[in-house]
């Protein structure tokens, strides 16, 4: 798939599916089978690019995410949105969603893998960040009132074959490792006033590695920008 992608690669289509079952009608336990063509198409979006969202859609995400952190903190439950009104956010992307209050970090928790339309993926990343964000104690309901809200949406990741590709300002980074792994979003640097090495440096130690790791060959490094919004 990386090489495919080096290559000019920029969409992919499923050209058949199918498993075990398929044959013998004993879909109890399968084995599936997939065929992929990695495409170059002129008219597939850059995966580069931000997700362009209007502000009605901005708003609507960050209410969401207050309704949800909302409804986890006063009634313990899993709030349910309506489908209607995401229908601009209905690509394969990562979310992140921050809070703050009195502009002091109170929880960030994101889905970084898109196994659900975006719009549940905020909800979700609102309700953990509220109450299962490892760093910090639940949110109480009477913090509510003073809470800011922060919702980062994320393009596929691009791994890095040259650190010198990695832009600050433009870039977020997700740091592995074997098991170890680390994500900074795009705004961390600027807003810590770090530079690239630096920025590099703080994704390994997000990561739980040596600060050096990225020099290491057994260390993957990937890039991804954002739409970010308050």
């Amino acid at each position: 798939m990386i090489a495919a992608e080096r290559l000019g690669a920029n969409q992919d289509r499923i050209l058949k599916y199918a498993n075990t079952g398929d044959v013998t009608g004993d879909r109890s336990r399968v084995v599936g089978y997939g065929a992929v063509a990695f495409i170059q198409s002129d008219s597939a979006p850059a995966n580069s690019e931000p997700i362009s969202l209007g502000q009605n859609e901005k708003d609507a995400l960050i209410g969401l995410a207050k309704k949800s952190v909302e409804t986890a903190v006063r009634e313990k439950k899993l709030y349910e949105p309506p489908s209607t009104g995401f229908e601009a956010m209905s690509g394969e992307y990562g979310v992140f969603v921050t809070l703050r209050e009195k502009r002091e970090l109170r929880g960030c928790i994101g889905l970084i893998t898109p196994n659900k339309p975006p719009y549940l993926g905020v909800r979700d990343a609102a309700t953990l960040a509220a109450i299962r964000d490892p760093r910090f104690s639940p949110v109480d309901a009477g913090e509510l009132g003073q809470l800011e809200y922060e919702v980062s949406v994320l393009t596929p990741f691009r791994r890095v074959l040259d650190v010198k590709e990695v832009q600050v300002g433009r870039d977020g980074l997700f740091m592995i490792q074997g098991r170890n792994g680390g994500l900074l979003l795009p705004q961390v640097p600027i807003e810590q006033h770090w530079d690239r090495k630096t920025f590099l440096e703080e994704a390994c130690v997000k990561a739980g590695l040596p600060r050096q790791a990225w020099r290491d060959e057994a260390t993957d490094i990937f890039t991804f920008s954002a739409s970010v919004f308050k």
